[in-house]
């Protein structure tokens, strides 16, 4: 995920002594967290940081010990401030009695917070983080200092950037008809992977990709880009950025170059607002954002209030699962030791040795890496009323095993795509 700003919720296991659990640094057990992606006042955010509360809610206790929550903000004025959240990853590991963290909302912050929660064996589960390099281990993407080539705390439920890369380009071939493809990028890491991915995955199933090039978010026009990979016989973009670097205009000045009914498909990176204000009368049905969550058919009642329908909504509800899968690690860590507090290495070890959990949002183990086997990217077009493949990260390596033959793409119309949206890739 690539929202500018973060925030993290923590849940905290108190001693049941303790008549208040204070502040950070007090007298108190651990502390559970979870980072957002945009400021705190944002309704859709708080949305994920009462997912976190009603899963503690439904822990009151843990083993005897009582269960709170609590929240660290790593925006200032609305904007994410990463010398705020360095301190706040410093404060959580500085203080012994923090056992876990549920976050963070996005790859940048989590570049930050890893190298300091690593140092202390601090375990991270996120719901939202899906830059490839966090988990491509030994090749890391950390920064700081010291920044580890390898960190064995940092767990996600969300898909990896190339999954969702992959799953847009059997979307592409399988469900959208599309044979002849341009594929353009920015040229950053989370860029680059995400087009490679799709080529790859795009020429295995029998595609084609006509047209490679680059685009600049200070471009001021994008005619000359788009008509030569018009000419070169494109019939849909696949691009690698982000609302925040410019993509979303990209899809505009798609008007009149390419037709109407021509595919633009990126990563989750596009599924916001700035998108839809930048891509203007061609913010539709053909405008497709792969989400690396998936929204449940039903929730509890705890969240029934929560916001759905508008694409990082199934975030939130991913929020609700990583805390489930830290407070049952918490659960067989305290059991583990004797019925007293765990360490924050057995914390991380119970994390590690999760094995089908059922979540809302997915059944999830995780492998050596720290990527669930279960991760999940949906394609969805902004804004609401999206119509979404659920489709399990082991598609893509069944894709990558089994689908040596290539396929003539099929073609759909509209009327079909609406029942076919529902449908496995494999």
């Amino acid at each position: 995920m690539k929202a500018a700003a973060v925030s993290l919720v923590a849940v905290i296991l108190v001693v049941a002594a303790c008549s208040d659990p204070g502040l950070v640094g007090q007298t108190q057990p651990a502390v559970i967290g979870i980072a957002s992606g945009l400021p705190l006042d944002d309704a859709r955010i708080k949305d994920a940081q009462r997912a976190v509360q009603a899963a503690v809610e439904e822990h009151p206790k843990v083993h005897g010990y009582r269960l709170v929550y609590r929240s660290f903000d790593d925006t200032i004025g609305g904007k994410f401030d990463p010398d705020r959240a360095l301190q706040n990853a410093k404060l959580m590991v500085s203080d012994s009695k923090i056992l876990g963290v549920v976050g963070p909302w996005n790859s940048n912050s989590a570049r930050l917070a890893i190298p300091v929660t690593v140092q202390d064996n601090l375990v991270i589960v996120s719901p939202s983080v899906t830059s490839d390099c966090l988990t491509a281990r030994p090749t890391a993407c950390f920064k700081g200092d010291p920044a580890p080539a390898i960190a064995d705390n940092f767990f996600r439920i969300a898909a990896r950037d190339s999954v969702g890369a992959r799953m847009a380009a059997a979307l592409a071939i399988r469900n959208l008809g599309i044979g002849r493809a341009a594929v353009i990028v920015h040229d950053d890491p989370t860029g680059r992977t995400l087009g490679d991915a799709f080529r790859t995955q795009f020429e295995l199933m029998g595609g084609k990709v006509v047209f490679n090039s680059m685009y600049s978010p200070t471009a001021q026009t994008y005619a000359p880009l788009l008509r030569d990979a018009r000419a070169a016989g494109a019939e849909a973009l696949y691009v690698g950025g982000a609302s925040f670097i410019g993509a979303c205009r990209v899809r505009a000045a798609m008007d009149g170059i390419f037709p109407a009914g021509a595919y633009f498909i990126s990563g989750d990176g596009i599924a916001d607002a700035e998108c839809i204000t930048d891509a203007g009368s061609t913010a539709n049905e053909h405008l497709v954002a792969t989400i690396s969550a998936r929204e449940p058919g039903t929730v509890p009642a705890s969240l029934k209030s929560l916001s759905r329908g508008q694409p990082y909504d199934a975030y939130n509800f991913a929020a609700y699962d990583c805390a489930q899968i830290l407070i049952a690690a918490i659960e067989r860590a305290i059991a583990g030791n004797g019925g007293n507090v765990p360490t924050r290495e057995q914390v991380r070890k119970a994390v590690a040795g999760t094995t089908d959990h059922k979540g809302l949002t997915g059944t999830f183990s995780f492998d050596p890496n720290g990527d669930a086997r279960c991760s999940l990217a949906a394609a969805q077009r902004p804004p609401a009323r999206l119509s979404r493949l659920n489709v399990e990260e082991k598609t893509a390596v069944l894709l990558e095993q089994s689908l040596q033959t290539p396929r003539k793409p099929r073609s759909w119309s509209s009327s079909r795509m609406a029942s076919t949206t529902q449908r496995s890739l494999v």
